[in-house]
């Protein structure tokens, strides 16, 4: 069974929520303030079934002009719309409005009820119709059906329980999408049963042990009990009317407006648009209006991008400044109406639930836009990249799209000319092509520069040193997600890796024997200079000694350095064994014993700066621990 809703449209007072009554025997006008007053104020819900194949949803809005927020409200959860319009009275003015709104919320398909036909005679009846089928001339209600009825009489009632079949049939689902929403449009209390909200599945599935949570409060609540057609059901999904048992939060919590979902995610004040301007009024390059989308509303202002005055009946790119943050996802349809609710200003789809703030507007960023408003999803799937400063998954970009990961991964592969796809573990990772060449280009620059000064190291750079290089690419990428493109470089031999670093692919060092044969006489220098001055012993000494240039010598020390064969300390190096000689010379000598400088010099056969200069090493080391005039050897090894 497809899981649709139907709503009514039309002007007031011309027999919308008669009609429903006449069809369902239920009626929507349930307010004492709406019995009173003969009028619809507030929502309406019922539902009708014909078999197990055919059951809708039934949305009832007001049709008096001051209540066309609650309209706005009740059709941006419909699937298609019946029309309603009487035929004493014709086309009125919220009828007009209902009309536009539905095009503006993208609504595709419904039918028209002419009401009280028996008040009026055969030529009214037939100029009625034709001024409908002018009316509704290049809407997307032109050429359908268009039934005469009479709710007192009940004449017609059955060809329209005919067409609701028929819409049920030709009507496609809604996208289910992976994230459960569902606006409050509606909040009581029943006894035994605590607080009920009511509202229309945007999208997702819910199920009856899963948890929800409440926003913008972020709130995690627990379902007791959830009802469709006033049936206790298991699960309730896209295209329902629900009716949530809500435990966690008092009936005078919860506020009309409110999201209910099972996807917590950060709420945004500046979204994307394309704009159509439906009033006669010429709007200006900045300007304030009340913003609608399902049941949440906040004073807004628009910024035109693509133009300066947007005339009645054009479109426009715009950006939205929200008073009130939301939670908005890709082609959620919204509202604009001015800030005196008097007529409503126009409306369309949102392009970029999270864009950047546009303070120029380049030739750049108005080919994007109108790419992203082509409703091609490859341009929003590149767009989510680009802007992304990391790389980005395949399941993160599905929960902020609300798309199932598997279109998300298809759009993927039609595009992998321009993003680079890696497969990791279950999902998959994006970032565009030209980003990733500059990552790229930077890495090998960046290992490349290290090896000028260690040509004959074995070892390269390990993930954080890289990363603290990384300063010239646009992106700031996660040690993690630069660990994932490092690892993609080795697959693709780009780089190779080596004790948890990094080298270029044909990194040899054992190439130059030359400089090779030179770093073994320097650590034969070096070792066997034992427990000379250490100032005999600097870079500049060996510079000298051997001609070498810069780049040469630094390649030589660093490669003892990193094998662990010299040390480097106070500007000086210094054998590794002549260390250990002398460290196994001080355990035998003093053991657990404290001992002075004058006692180690003595050892040592040294002078007094000598001996505290390799003391002082020592301590930095943790080999000795010093206290007062005493030290005291560790249990701490040498590295």
């Amino acid at each position: 069974m497809k899981h649709l809703i139907l709503g009514t449209a039309g002007h007031v007072d011309h027999g919308k929520t008669s009609l429903i009554r006449a069809l369902t025997g239920f009626d929507c006008d349930t307010h004492k303030e709406e019995q009173t007053r003969g009028i619809t104020i507030h929502l309406g819900f019922t539902h009708i079934k014909f078999d197990d194949n055919h059951q809708v949803g039934i949305i009832d809005v007001p049709g008096h002009k001051d209540f066309v927020n609650t309209m706005i409200a009740g059709a941006s959860g419909i699937d298609f719309v019946m029309l309603v319009i009487a035929a004493d009275s014709g086309i009125m003015p919220q009828t007009i409005e209902h009309v536009k709104i539905m095009q503006l919320l993208q609504i595709k398909s419904g039918f028209i009820v002419l009401t009280k036909t028996d008040l009026v005679d055969e030529d009214l009846l037939e100029l009625a119709i034709s001024e409908i089928e002018e009316f509704v001339e290049g809407t997307f209600l032109e050429n359908c059906s268009i039934i005469k009825v009479s709710n007192r009489t009940g004449i017609g009632l059955a060809e329209v329980k005919k067409e609701v079949i028929s819409q049920i049939d030709k009507t496609d689902e809604r996208e289910l999408g992976v994230i459960f929403r569902m606006y409050i449009d509606r909040i009581f209390t029943s006894e035994g049963h605590g607080t009920i909200v009511n509202g229309s599945v945007l999208s997702g599935m819910l199920r009856k042990d899963n948890n929800v949570t409440v926003l913008p409060i972020n709130r995690s609540l627990r379902i007791r009990g959830m009802q469709k057609f006033h049936q206790e059901v298991d699960e309730v999904k896209a295209g329902d009317r629900a009716s949530l048992n809500i435990v966690g939060m008092k009936r005078g919590e919860f506020q009309r407006g409110m999201l209910i979902t099972n996807h917590l995610r950060e709420s945004n004040n500046m979204i994307d648009c394309v704009l159509e301007n439906y009033s006669n009024k010429k709007l200006k390059l900045w300007t304030t209006v009340i913003f609608l989308c399902g049941t949440f509303k906040s004073k807004a202002k628009i910024h035109l991008i693509d133009c300066d005055e947007l005339e009645a009946n054009q479109q426009a790119m715009i950006q939205i400044t929200l008073d009130n943050p939301g939670f908005f996802y890709y082609n959620d349809k919204y509202i604009l109406r001015d800030t005196s609710n008097d007529y409503t200003i126009g409306g369309g789809s949102i392009i970029d639930a999270y864009p950047l703030k546009h303070r120029k507007r380049p030739k750049e960023l108005l080919d994007k836009l109108d790419k992203l408003a082509s409703k091609e999803l490859k341009y929003v799937l590149l767009n989510e990249i680009e802007k992304s400063i990391d790389i980005v998954d395949s399941k993160e970009l599905s929960y902020k799209l609300n798309f199932s990961e598997e279109t998300i991964q298809t759009i993927a592969q039609s595009i992998s000319n321009e993003i680079a796809i890696i497969n990791q573990d279950m999902s998959q990772l994006y970032i565009l092509m030209q980003d990733l060449t500059e990552i790229h280009k930077e890495i090998l620059k960046i290992i490349k520069h290290h090896f000028v000064n260690n040509s004959l190291s074995h070892q390269g750079l390990s993930v954080s040193e890289i990363a603290k290089y990384m300063i010239s690419t646009q992106k700031k990428l996660t040690k993690s997600s630069l660990k994932i493109i490092l690892d993609n470089m080795v697959q693709s031999q780009s780089l190779k890796i080596i004790d948890e670093t990094y080298l270029l692919f044909d990194h040899d060092p054992g190439s130059n024997q030359a400089l090779k044969d030179i770093q073994q006489s320097i650590l034969q220098d070096i070792n066997s200079a034992e427990l000379d001055i250490p100032e005999n012993h600097t870079k500049e000494i060996y510079k000298n000694k051997y001609s070498l240039k810069n780049q040469e010598l630094n390649s030589v020390l660093n490669s003892l350095i990193e094998t662990n064969q010299i040390i480097f300390y106070d500007g000086c190096y210094l054998s590794k064994a002549t260390l250990e000689k002398l460290l196994s010379m001080m355990k035998e000598k003093f053991g657990e014993q404290e001992f002075r400088i004058a006692e180690f010099r003595d050892l040592i056969d040294k002078n007094r700066k000598i001996a505290l200069y390799f003391l002082e090493l020592f301590d930095k080391m943790g080999i000795t621990l010093r206290h007062d005039d005493f030290r005291v050897i560790t249990n701490k090894k040498m590295i």
